[in-house]
C-alpha cells in the first residue's frame, strides 16, 4: 500500500459536531492529490462513499482555513457508524476510487493495522 495515497484521521470533537464536517489535513490531502494527478476543484468534488450495502454522497472541498473537509452527508455516516472522538479512519486512493476504512475504537487499532477492519469504497463523481 502506498502511504502517499492514504489519509489517516483520528476523529476530533470538531469532526463529530453538529456542523457535520470531517476535517482533513491540508498536507496529506494535497500530497494525495499530487500523487493521484487530480486536483480537487475550489468548489469541491462529489464523492460517493459506499459502506457495505449503503451509499452516501458527500462533498470534498477546501475550507477557508486552507485545509480540506468532507461535508454534506458526513453526519449521516457519522451517525450510522456511531463514530466517537478518538476513532481512527483511513481514506486510501486506489485506481479511480477511495477505499474508506475505519477502526471504531482504540482497542481495534491493532486489527485495523492488520487489515481486519470495516472497508468501504469511495469514488469521485461529477459535480
Amino acid at each position: 500500500m502506498d502511504h502517499n495515497m492514504m489519509i489517516e484521521k483520528v476523529l476530533t470533537n470538531s469532526d463529530l459536531s453538529k456542523a457535520g464536517c470531517l476535517y482533513l489535513s491540508k498536507h496529506l490531502t494535497e500530497n494525495m492529490e499530487k500523487n493521484m494527478g487530480y486536483t480537487i476543484p475550489r468548489n469541491g468534488a462529489q464523492v460517493e462513499i459506499l459502506d457495505n450495502d449503503k451509499s452516501y454522497w458527500v462533498n470534498l472541498n477546501k475550507h477557508t482555513s486552507g485545509g480540506y473537509r468532507i461535508t454534506c452527508g458526513w453526519n449521516k455516516i457519522r451517525d450510522a457508524r456511531g463514530l466517537k472522538t478518538g476513532d481512527i479512519i483511513h481514506l486510501y486512493w486506489k485506481s479511480t476510487k477511495f477505499i474508506f476504512s475505519m477502526c471504531p475504537s482504540s482497542e481495534a487499532e491493532q486489527a485495523c493495522q492488520k487489515g481486519e477492519n470495516s472497508s468501504s469504497n469511495l469514488s469521485m463523481g461529477e459535480q
